[in-house]
């Protein structure tokens, strides 16, 4: 199938994304990530009911498994939502169910937006919280490839001032849960390893990216990157089934992967070339032409 736009690393599709999975070959990805639309949802390009969704949502993730090498593995950014004030629609558990027992939730993720400003939901007299987490469904062989010391945390002002006193020295700390934990042996990890575990919920909050480039369902270039690192190896590629304004293409820019994006909308298609060739040559100062006619528009 040929491109709307490619150069060494990169290759835009734009189409219909089942159409263009199933032309590629087993095994030619690395990882999948990627922010699909949700069910129920108006956008200018449509809305899916819930039975539309999971049809085409069952088919995109048996394709990815395809596609994936043994060592690969996928993510979905899913978020819920309501069908009335006070009753959550079903969808996202039952994907999330289904593809854990299919094929596995290597472990329950969650992207928390904690600067989700209040909706209408959330009038005193409504009464209910601030919806501020989306989940990172993540699928894949339970040994897959994941690299931890790409995403490790900075380590709180508390916690070096410990590490660098005599009081975690060879000392026990037991917790009410039962656990215990060896301070001297968690510090030295934190100190050679130069950051602390992260936490399966991610505090970002979206830096606007996607929305001052048109698009109205934007994701954080940060939750973009972070998942790239962790999940994807250096030189290896990537896959966004639902490219959109193309964030995920640009974290794959940035950070050294190849990466494929499939959008059947071509203005997002035009967007993302503009935007992921950007931050290329921003990141590796270099002159990356777009090739052919659409280089010429663009």
């Amino acid at each position: 199938m040929e491109p709307y736009w490619s150069n060494s690393t990169v290759t835009i599709y734009n189409g219909d994304c089942l159409d263009i999975l199933r032309s590629m070959p087993d095994g030619s990805i690395d990882a999948v990530i990627t922010d699909p639309p949700y069910p129920e949802i108006n956008r200018d390009y449509g809305k899916l009911t819930e039975a539309q969704w999971h049809d085409l949502m069952n088919q995109v993730v048996a394709e990815c498994r395809r596609l994936l090498k043994p060592s690969g593995s996928a993510m979905f950014v899913l978020q819920p939502n309501m069908e009335k004030i006070g009753r959550m629609r079903p969808w996202l558990w039952q994907f999330m169910a289904k593809w854990t027992a299919e094929w596995n939730m290597v472990q329950d993720a969650w992207w928390w937006n904690y600067g989700a400003v209040p909706t209408s939901t959330c009038h005193q007299k409504v009464g209910l919280m601030r919806a501020s987490l989306k989940a990172c469904v993540w699928l894949g062989e339970p040994d897959c490839y994941r690299d931890q010391d790409a995403v490790l945390w900075r380590e709180s002002d508390s916690m070096k001032a410990t590490r660098l006193s005599r009081r975690a020295e060879d000392r026990r700390e037991y917790r009410p849960s039962g656990h215990s934990i060896n301070l001297a042996s968690f510090n030295a990890t934190v100190a050679r390893r130069g950051g602390v575990t992260p936490l399966n919920v991610l505090p970002l909050t979206p830096d606007g990216g996607s929305g001052r480039a048109g698009h109205g369902a934007g994701t954080p270039l940060k939750l973009a990157e972070w998942w790239t690192k962790y999940i994807s190896p250096k030189g290896g590629t990537v896959l966004d089934p639902f490219m959109g304004a193309g964030t995920m293409g640009i974290a794959a820019a940035q950070l050294g992967r190849r990466y494929v994006g499939i959008e059947q909308h071509e203005k997002y298609c035009h967007i993302s070339a503009k935007r992921i060739r950007a931050a290329a040559i921003k990141s590796f100062d270099i002159f990356d032409p777009l090739c052919g006619s659409v280089g010429e528009r663009i």
